[in-house]
């Protein structure tokens, strides 16, 4: 069997990364700006490339999890249900790069309205497992952070959804709603794939 922190290990750094390019797609010179637009609409134009990258490490890295679960917990009566949800996570994003975004004002199409689905999809999905994860470590310092990065995932979350049903709203609030949400998650996991080998009780 291989050792869960051998698997873990490159997890970590793959959720860095992506952290890194998420910041990055911020710095470069582009038509976006964080308040008033979705990260998905970086990945049509001039940051497609990098938008493209941050995508498909994002998929490595569910499914990289989703095999340190599988390792690391084989007792855990939710590993079955939650190694099989991140590889439906690491599914998604291995299509979102197949499935660019309609920008705003653009004519709706199928392949857009097929992008929301799984944005909505892998957002939903990644939202619950980390109330999984935080009953998980529950009664460890992990399990506390990660109760509140699942409260500041939810309020984000519900921001989000405020602001796209007002529209007064969507250009002051959506991005930035939706930009808290993703790096509550995407810290979330960073701190579960180290905390599955490290920081377990009689680990």
């Amino acid at each position: 069997m291989i050792p869960a922190a051998v698997v873990a290990a490159p997890t970590a750094v793959l959720m860095l990364t992506r952290l890194g390019l998420l910041a990055a797609l911020h710095v470069v010179p582009s038509d976006y700006s964080p308040v008033r637009h979705a990260v998905s609409d970086y990945a049509v134009g001039r940051t497609r490339r990098l938008a493209t990258a941050m995508t498909w490490t994002a998929a490595a890295a569910w499914a990289g999890l989703a095999a340190t679960v599988a390792i690391a917990l084989p007792t855990w009566e939710h590993q079955r249900s939650t190694t099989t949800w991140l590889l439906v996570l690491a599914v998604l994003f291995a299509a979102l790069p197949h499935l660019p975004t309609d920008l705003e004002g653009a004519r709706r199409t199928r392949v857009g309205t097929l992008h929301l689905v799984v944005a909505v999809a892998w957002f939903a999905i990644s939202y619950s497992l980390t109330g999984t994860f935080a009953d998980l470590f529950e009664g460890t310092t992990l399990g506390d952070a990660l109760r509140v990065l699942h409260l500041v995932a939810a309020v984000s979350l519900t921001c989000l959804v405020v602001a796209l049903v007002v529209p007064h709203l969507r250009r002051r609030a959506f991005g930035l709603s939706e930009r808290v949400f993703l790096v509550a998650i995407a810290v979330s996991y960073l701190l579960v794939t180290i905390g599955v080998t490290t920081s377990l009780p009689g680990r």
